[in-house]
């Protein structure tokens, strides 16, 4: 009998969203974690303007788990350089799970904002 053993391996997760001004926008369908566990350790950040005016609500449809209870601002977050944040403590997504955003543009016109959940799979490998 062959035993197996977890095979980490980095992973990039990336969500785009368009909004206009004051538009709420979601992940629609929710963007699917597939067959093998993600371990979500980081977040990464990118918008189009200079103010970066979003607010995002991220929750894990699979384990009806919600990471705030409230949309947060990205730009207090991530800080004007848009270094990745990186979560106090990682997040497991378990296959058939799904990562779903909410997010808001309060800024002044119509913006994209580019989310990166920076982590790592977790394959089975045979011995």
């Amino acid at each position: 009998m062959g035993a197996s053993q977890v095979q980490e391996y980095f992973y990039v997760i990336e969500i785009e969203l368009t909004a206009g001004t004051g538009a709420a926008i979601s992940t629609t369908p929710a963007q699917a974690i597939g067959s093998e566990p993600f371990v979500w350790e980081q977040l990464g950040a990118y918008w189009n303007t200079t103010n970066g005016n979003w607010q995002i609500r991220v929750s894990d449809n699979g384990a009806n788990k919600f990471f705030s209870s409230m949309e947060w601002k990205v730009a207090a977050l991530i800080g004007v350089d848009q270094r990745p944040f990186e979560l106090p403590v990682p997040w497991t997504f378990m296959p058939g799970g799904a990562i779903m955003v909410e997010a808001t543009n309060d800024g002044t016109g119509t913006d994209t904002l580019f989310l990166s959940f920076i982590g790592k799979r977790l394959a089975s490998a045979a011995l």
